[in-house]
């Protein structure tokens, strides 16, 4: 539990740091990557805003209290997933707690070949990755 704990607050406090520092030092300009890219700040709507007026801030907390909560349980039953489940916690609270605040969401990593992202981002698809796998991986460790 510690380490979901822990891992969360690093990625909420590191992505929400680094969105900071770069609406303060860059603003409206761009740090090139080559042929990669750049890095800038490109503001965006979380998905669930995307489905109109009614889904607000109140459903978004919903949501994420609901997938917290299954998280936590699931990382008591499987205690080596605390860890993705700490990264898919801690970016989606970034997401959401920036969401609720201005409305919007701040990405800030363009690649020419890829959407823009942010840490939040990454770190909600490695733990889901992550945790997916590791629920398999002892769903297999049990059956055998």
């Amino acid at each position: 539990m510690s380490l979901l704990s822990v891992t969360l607050l690093a990625v909420f406090l590191s992505d929400q740091a680094i969105k900071l520092l770069l609406r303060r030092r860059l603003g409206d300009r761009a740090i090139a990557l080559g042929a990669l890219g750049n890095v800038r700040t490109v503001t965006g709507r979380l998905w669930i805003r995307r489905l109109g007026p009614r889904c607000g801030g109140a459903a978004i907390w919903c949501v994420w209290l609901a997938t917290a909560i299954a998280l936590v349980i699931g990382s008591v039953w499987v205690p080596s997933s605390g860890a993705f489940a700490g990264l898919l916690l801690g970016g989606s609270l970034s997401h959401a707690v920036e969401s609720s605040l201005s409305g919007s969401i701040t990405d800030y990593i363009c690649l020419k070949f890829w959407p823009a992202f942010d840490l939040a981002d990454v770190a909600i698809t490695a733990g889901a990755i992550g945790t997916v796998g590791t629920y398999l991986i002892a769903k297999c460790a049990a059956v055998l």
